[in-house]
């Protein structure tokens, strides 16, 4: 049976993510720079991903990653969703419990390890959420599973 840090092997532990520039109202040509039409490029969107993913044991914000983007907080929200077909804290919701998901069915983790190595605080954060997402408890995922 894998450890969970064999299950996050393949996930950076040092990313840098470059800081942009800070946005401002007016593009280097002087011109007022149209924020409606911003679309989160596919690097910076896998980046974001990549942080996530790095740091999902972790108390993460979407403050937090929206500072990793220039864009403004709700044009990052929608830019986001428009690529990942949900908002920010959604996906991070999803990638929490897929990874409780793998590691209850590859290890014999109790509910308290699994919720502190996803994030997901204690075992009744993970019960309501897994209850919220997947409509099945996590005991009742892991007996399923066997």
């Amino acid at each position: 049976m894998p450890h969970h840090a064999a299950v996050l092997n393949d996930v950076p532990t040092n990313l840098t993510i470059p800081r942009a520039a800070d946005p401002c109202n007016k593009g280097s040509d002087g011109k007022r720079i149209d924020r409606s039409t911003h679309a989160l490029s596919e690097k910076s969107y896998d980046l974001i991903v990549a942080w996530m993913r790095a740091r999902i044991g972790e108390r993460i914000t979407e403050d937090m990653l929206h500072a990793l983007n220039p864009m403004g907080h709700h044009a990052f929200r929608r830019a986001f969703e428009a690529r990942a077909g949900m908002p920010p804290m959604h996906y991070l919701t999803w990638m929490r419990v897929d990874l409780a998901v793998r590691l209850l069915i590859d290890t014999r983790f109790n509910l308290n390890e699994i919720a502190f190595v996803t994030g997901l605080e204690n075992k009744q954060t993970l019960a309501d959420t897994f209850r919220g997402t997947l409509g099945i408890g996590p005991q009742a995922l892991r007996i399923s599973s066997l």
